[in-house]
């Protein structure tokens, strides 16, 4: 019961985190196995929890892996032998350049994209939404350049006017109507 337990709790893992063309193989034969382990343990059918059957693509993922040993041996794909992120390393993140001949020869063909042919309608629905986009640009670089003028200009200091000194009145004719004092205060 226990052994069973075991896959089916492998099986629902490997069933989430399916990225790999082995992990279906993988979460019956070799459920507790992962990176360099499990390749091992996919070739040795002696090492199997389970009598497994290798599919086709999985058979073809080991191949890859007999013919880019080198590369996945260390430098940028160090470390991702059986993994999902194996041909992810292979094919994007390392130029061609840098894999072997024997791992460039086995490495499946990238999809050529075809270009759709498109309508005028489209054609002209892209354009006006080109239009407006470079309007908006336009309009947000012009308020930029009136922001960073106002800055300059907020950062001169401001001209202040010059207040004269206040004189203390010198007779009570100078001052203010509505100012009651006597002259002897002065």
């Amino acid at each position: 019961f226990e052994m069973m337990m075991r896959s089916a709790v492998a099986a629902v893992i490997a069933a989430l985190a399916a990225s790999h063309p082995c992990d279906p193989e993988a979460a019956t034969a070799c459920p507790f196995d992962g990176g360099a382990r499990l390749g091992a343990c996919l070739r040795d059918p002696s090492k199997h929890e389970a009598p497994t059957e290798l599919g086709a693509p999985c058979l073809d993922f080991l191949a890859i892996h007999d013919a880019c040993a080198a590369n996945l041996a260390g430098g940028a794909c160090g470390g991702t032998a059986y993994t999902d992120d194996a041909l992810a390393c292979l094919t994007q993140w390392t130029a061609p350049a840098d894999l072997t001949a024997e791992c460039a020869a086995r490495l499946p063909k990238p999809e050529v994209k075809e270009e759709k042919e498109v309508d005028e309608a489209t054609l002209a629905r892209r354009a006006k939404r080109k239009r407006a986009r470079e309007k908006a640009a336009e309009e947000v670089r012009k308020l930029n350049e009136e922001n960073a003028a106002a800055a300059a200009g907020a950062a001169k200091p401001a001209k202040t006017k010059k207040v004269p000194k206040k004189t203390k009145p010198k007779s009570k004719s100078e001052l203010p109507s509505y100012v009651d004092i006597d002259s002897d205060e002065l």
